[in-house]
């Protein structure tokens, strides 16, 4: 396929599909109270972050442009995710709002570490052998989707009913009894990020 980068940067096709991404995620958000149009809304944006980078490689349609839309879309949508499950579970309150700052600091920390080690990418900013496994594409894609599946089906197991998966066993929570172990890992892997970002920094200076 011919390379496409002679469109406008804000016209790239993965950048038009993090548009639409993110009016998916504010539709959602006002329908939070309405579990499954919340759902439908947010998993189809959720669905959409594979397709914008699937189309940014598949049309020559990377810019730095794009790498921040997709970074900040996801950590907006994550963060207000989280802000509902805290408002849904108040004794956990706390942790999902501690969740939101490790998400976001973390990210910014490689963000800055990137421009620091002049890399082309966040991904690319560290020398920890976990940190490059994780930002192998099929590891990543694994992780990142079942930690937001996590969240959903907290989210829907607290404000909707669901049918049995197993005898006794719903659906939610067998989506959570798979998807939560790999939700801690995101969690110590954001922490190595902070280590890895740090370092990075310092050994700039």
């Amino acid at each position: 396929m011919p390379s496409l980068r002679h469109w406008p940067v804000c016209f790239y096709v993965p950048n038009v599909i993090g548009y639409l991404r993110i009016v998916l995620s504010v539709v959602a958000l006002t329908h939070w109270r309405s579990p499954w149009k919340f759902f439908a809304y947010y998993f189809t944006g959720f669905v959409l972050d594979a397709a914008d980078g699937l189309a940014a490689r598949t049309l020559d349609q990377t810019s730095a442009f794009g790498a921040q839309l997709d970074m900040l879309t996801d950590r907006c949508a994550t963060a207000a995710l989280l802000t509902i499950l805290g408002a849904l579970y108040p004794p956990w309150a706390f942790l999902c709002y501690a969740l939101i700052f490790l998400d976001g600091y973390s990210h910014w920390l490689q963000m800055v570490a990137s421009a620091c080690a002049d890399a082309a990418s966040h991904k690319s900013a560290t020398n920890s052998e976990l940190l490059k496994f994780y930002y192998w594409r099929p590891a990543l894609t694994v992780v990142c989707s079942l930690n937001e599946m996590c969240f959903l089906a907290l989210y829907m197991k607290k404000v909707s009913s669901a049918p049995d998966f197993l005898p006794g066993l719903s659906l939610f929570d067998a989506i959570l009894y798979l998807a939560a172990p790999v939700c801690a890992l995101k969690q110590v892997i954001s922490l190595f990020q902070v280590a890895s970002a740090h370092e990075t920094i310092a050994d700039s200076l």
